[in-house]
């Protein structure tokens, strides 16, 4: 694996902690938070290609998953009793769900601007949250290829 395609997650969390804490102060925009969750699910996608890749490499995988959802359902079937596993398929899944959504935006260009959606609101201390998962499993995942 090359030295650039490792640390794209880590130059991606540095870009999303520029937006989180830097662009949404003065951009108080939905788009900007669906932007955000758009390169979490980046993040994920890539650090599981990146985990399928190692194993290939190592030969325990005979083929890696060519759509990130199924690597990532892959990923659960072949850890069936590591919560940090289910957990990270259900933070993905629902990451998908948000993006995907019809949504709108609530209180745009003030502080408490909120991506909303039919089931659920998004705002700046929610992607704050997600930023903290987002990171635990990079690490994780990380670890795993140790």
């Amino acid at each position: 694996m090359e030295e650039g395609e490792e640390d794209l997650a880590k130059e991606e969390l540095k870009r999303v902690d520029h937006l989180i804490y830097v662009t949404l102060k003065y951009t108080r925009t939905a788009d900007i938070i669906r932007n955000i969750i758009g390169k979490f699910i980046l993040v994920l996608d890539h650090e599981t290609e990146k985990y399928y890749q190692f194993q290939f490499e190592k030969g325990k995988e005979k083929e890696i998953p060519s759509l990130p959802l199924m690597r990532i359902k892959k990923l659960e079937a072949t850890h069936p009793k590591d919560p940090k596993i289910k957990d990270l398929t259900d933070f993905y899944i629902h990451l998908k769900q948000i993006y995907n959504a019809e949504y709108r935006s609530k209180e745009e260009y003030r502080k408490n601007v909120t991506l909303v959606t039919k089931d659920q609101e998004i705002n700046i201390a929610k992607l704050r949250d997600y930023l903290e998962n987002t990171r635990g499993f990079v690490e994780y995942l990380n670890e795993q290829l140790k």
